[in-house]
């Protein structure tokens, strides 16, 4: 099914385009804060694949004004998204941010957050559309979700893995980073289909 598309709905994908042009260009000038834009130009694209399938998405609650509901969903990546950083990171020390300033790595990256498990979830639901099979789906959005941000990063070294014990690796990245994108597919997946099931 491919739907059309709104006024709002065409310029997202304009916005998504160049945000994504700034954040190619950023890595490319060897930048510590590419990632930052590519977070919302990521999720704007994959939300827009996933409407032209006929799935309800996230900017969907936008344009249709469910603003409550967008709220929620935000909130509940953002707590899911902090717990992530929380364990992994500031408990485990499984990773560190070395060229980010810390202050902009405590804001701006947490608030932007919810905006790459949004992407998550809708390249998943994209995919699915095609694949219908959940767990073809699941590890498909893994590889894009592993290309997209993982790859680059082998170059950039905008975060480090300090992984204990495992030294396995696919393309420099560690076998346990691999298997981590596991959660942060299902994870938003999962809080979706919990927010979807609220009336309010």
């Amino acid at each position: 099914m491919i739907k059309d598309m709104s006024i709002m709905r065409k310029v997202s994908c304009f916005i998504s385009a160049i945000i994504i042009a700034i954040s190619i260009l950023l890595f490319a000038l060897k930048s510590a804060y590419w990632y930052y834009p590519a977070v919302y130009g990521v999720w704007l694209f994959f939300d827009n694949l996933s409407f032209l399938r006929g799935n309800k998405t996230t900017l969907d609650l936008l344009i249709e004004k469910k603003y409550k509901k967008f709220i929620v969903l935000y909130l509940s990546l953002f707590v899911f998204g902090f717990s992530i950083e929380f364990f992994g990171r500031m408990i485990l020390n499984l990773w560190t941010y070395p060229l980010v300033d810390p202050i902009i790595l405590n804001t701006i990256g947490l608030i932007g957050y919810p905006f790459i498990l949004m992407s998550y979830r809708e390249t998943y639901v994209f995919l699915n559309s095609f694949l219908k099979n959940s767990l073809f789906s699941v590890l498909l959005s893994m590889l894009f979700g592993i290309t997209i941000w993982e790859v680059p990063n082998v170059f950039s070294n905008n975060w480090i893995y300090k992984i204990p014990y495992v030294t396995f690796e696919i393309f420099h990245i560690n076998i346990v980073v691999i298997v981590g994108w596991v959660i942060l597919i299902l994870g938003p997946i999962y809080i979706y289909g919990i927010q979807k099931r609220l009336k309010f």
